[in-house]
């Protein structure tokens, strides 16, 4: 199925909305005062309910989808996450994910795929400083996370947009050890051209420091490519990380 870009959607939304209200409009103006006492009671009901609800619900369609659906990939690996979004504050957001890596000489395959479930809700909604909070919890493996994120734009000029990004995650890994995370990114939006450039760092209690620069591209409506060069700090670690991101 081909993906529709938005205003494509819009368009056929708002022309179906019009063509509905007209031909409501038409069957009311068309309606003989004597025939309608004739018709049942019960039919008037619900067509008067029943016309309302079905200009609701055609209109609902420019609304953001109540299901979450993605598919990212790259050489070694695929990733599902499903979910459904909740028209509550803080939209709630909920569902499953998995993955599953290929086999390489380097590298066995995956044999038990994962199955995390996964959580999220906005608790400050604003185009300069949101934030959300996340949970994950993996069934096959018992790891489980807690995650805090935060976003706050520093400069906006003109098309390039400049902010940064924290996240902090705590919880259990699979081998029964804590786990703690702290990251930090600075962001750089290129609003015309659709591109982000990206620089941070990511300390973790198992890990050594890390720094990593990255690119996001948004080639089409719902399709993204992501490109990390990740341990810039331990030369004999470096490693790029591509992969694109399906939404739909």
């Amino acid at each position: 199925m081909q993906p529709r870009s938005f205003w494509s959607v819009a368009y056929a939304v708002t022309t179906e909305t019009i063509v509905i209200r007209e031909r409501a409009k038409s069957a009311l103006h068309s309606v003989d005062p004597q025939n309608m006492a004739l018709k049942s009671p019960v039919t008037v009901v619900c067509i008067s309910l029943l016309v309302p609800l079905a200009l609701h619900l055609t209109a609902a369609k420019a609304e953001e989808s109540p299901f979450v659906w993605s598919a990212s990939g790259s050489p070694e690996d695929l990733g599902i996450r499903t979910g459904l979004a909740l028209d509550l504050p803080g939209r709630p957001r909920f569902g499953s994910e998995s993955n599953l890596r290929l086999s390489t000489g380097s590298q066995p395959g995956t044999v038990q795929p994962p199955l995390r479930l996964w959580g999220e809700v906005d608790v400050r909604k604003s185009d300069v400083a949101p934030a959300s909070v996340g949970v994950r919890l993996d069934l096959v493996s018992g790891a489980a996370r807690a995650a805090l994120r935060q976003s706050r734009t520093i400069a906006a000029e003109g098309p390039a947009v400049l902010s940064l990004n924290r996240t902090f995650e705590a919880g259990r890994r699979s081998d029964g050890e804590s786990a703690f995370l702290a990251k930090q990114d600075l962001r750089l939006a290129f609003t015309d051209i659709d591109t982000i450039v990206t620089g941070g760092i990511l300390m973790d209690n198992k890990a050594p420091f890390r720094a990593e620069i990255g690119l996001e591209k948004n080639l089409r409506p719902g399709i993204r490519l992501n490109a990390t060069l990740s341990d810039l700090a331990h030369k004999p670690n470096a490693r790029v990380n591509a992969r694109f991101e399906r939404q739909w």
